[in-house]
């Protein structure tokens, strides 16, 4: 348990669920606007 203690601090944690939940907010985006992230970066 100290080993998870000392991986996963406080400030990882919430480093990790920001980055979850903005992963999650361009999919919603993405699925609402029919828009694709891959087609765009690929039309460059």
């Amino acid at each position: 348990m100290t080993l998870f203690a000392r991986i996963f601090t406080t400030k990882t944690l919430l480093r990790i669920v920001f980055v979850l939940a903005a992963t999650v907010m361009m999919k919603a985006l993405s699925a609402h606007f029919d828009f694709s992230w891959a087609k765009a970066l690929a039309q460059g």
